[in-house]
């Protein structure tokens, strides 16, 4: 390739961040390529805030996202405070730290034996269902105050909601010892699951994104994910499809099983932190699954937390040349929720370097990025 000289500059940009991932979709020519570090709670330090009033109060919580978008400039925004909106909804009792991300009381679960599994319907009620109408209210404020994105819902997905009502230990031993009444509270709470996911769409949301985690090497095999998720985790799928809305997957954990995922959910979508199981390298990875999904991300929230802004932007453009020309397309991004004692300068190098080093970008061509002569 020519060398070329010269110093890179910013975009000027011409999409709204609607247009432009509904572009990316449909493989048009970009401006730049789209980005999202996946700001949740660290919006919180925008406004200085407590991540426990964050998390408590949706009137904050929604103005720290507002303003960290517009702060910002990135392409999505989220409309969670955190993964325990459900478990609330089946009345477990909420922890919310001063410093961190809430989570529910461990040492009162909420299903205490296997055969509470029956009662499951039970649980739930819509109306102290607090967080998440709260959720709701969200998107619905999300939609109509920054119009020009696209909104974004969220769904923590069956077993995902049940390792939050039941004691871990004691649900991995239900996966082998009780699966029937698991199975039948996996039943139950999908249904209600895509209950919330449609009044998400209905209140504006145009994206749903589920963590499909326990489809990872390290968590579950193939076959036990195929027997206690999969079906419940594809109902949910066929459900936003047949809504048009987008279906989107989060996955944290070693070796996900991205040939399951693509065989059971068909996402549009994958965010990852980690490479495939049966993959070994990125460019494996991008010849073997860059034609069946756009890729969201793949930088280390550790580098988020800990590099500076100019290791961060040299990363975005590393990434950049390896994922930038995946023929389904590339979302640049973090593989995970940008840490929440982070600091923001490194969105805002994120978001830089898909300015610069993404720019003019076309799925299956990758970013052109622009050159000043006699620059450095």
């Amino acid at each position: 390739m020519e060398k070329m000289s010269g110093k890179l500059k910013e975009i000027e940009e011409y999409m709204t961040p609607k247009e432009r991932i509904m572009g990316l979709i449909a493989r048009k020519q970009l401006d730049r390529i789209p980005v999202f570090p996946f700001v949740t709670a660290a919006a919180a330090q925008v406004l200085h805030l407590g991540y426990d009033e964050y998390a408590k109060k949706p009137e904050l919580f929604i103005k720290a996202q507002i303003e960290a978008q517009k702060l910002f400039g990135y392409d999505a925004i989220t409309s969670i405070p955190d993964l325990c909106v459900e478990a609330q909804g089946f009345g477990a009792k909420i922890i919310y730290p001063k410093n961190n991300a809430a989570y529910p009381d461990p040492y009162n679960p909420i299903l205490k034996s296997a055969d509470d599994y029956k009662n499951f319907d039970k649980l739930f009620n819509w109306d102290k269902a607090t967080r998440m109408k709260n959720q709701l209210r969200a998107i619905e404020t999300f939609k109509e105050k920054i119009p020009d994105l696209l909104v974004g819902g969220f769904t923590i997905g069956p077993l995902g909601l049940i390792s939050r009502l039941r004691n871990i230990n004691e649900l991995i031993r239900d996966f082998v010892h009780n699966k029937d009444k698991l199975h039948e509270a996996l039943d139950i709470v999908t249904e209600i699951q895509i209950e919330y996911v449609e009044k998400q769409i209905e209140a504006g949301a145009q994206v749903i994104m589920v963590p499909v985690v326990l489809a990872e090497r390290e968590l579950m095999s193939k076959e036990m994910w195929e027997e206690l998720d999969a079906p419940y985790q594809q109902r949910i799928a066929k459900f936003v499809k047949k809504k048009r809305g987008l279906y989107c997957v989060h996955t944290c954990g070693r070796g996900p099983y991205f040939d399951l995922l693509i065989k059971w959910l068909r996402p549009i979508l994958i965010q990852n932190a980690f490479l495939p199981d049966g993959c070994t390298t990125e460019e494996e990875m991008l010849e073997k699954y860059g034609k069946k999904l756009i890729f969201l991300g793949f930088l280390s929230v550790s580098l988020l937390a800990w590099a500076s802004p100019s290791e961060v932007i040299a990363e975005c453009k590393r990434q950049l040349e390896t994922f930038g020309k995946a023929p389904a397309g590339y979302f640049l991004g973090a593989s995970c929720e940008y840490p929440p004692y982070a600091p923001l300068y490194n969105a805002m190098a994120v978001v830089k370097a898909a300015r610069t080093y993404g720019a003019n970008y076309k799925t299956g061509e990758g970013p052109k990025p622009e050159y000043i002569s006699g620059g450095n």
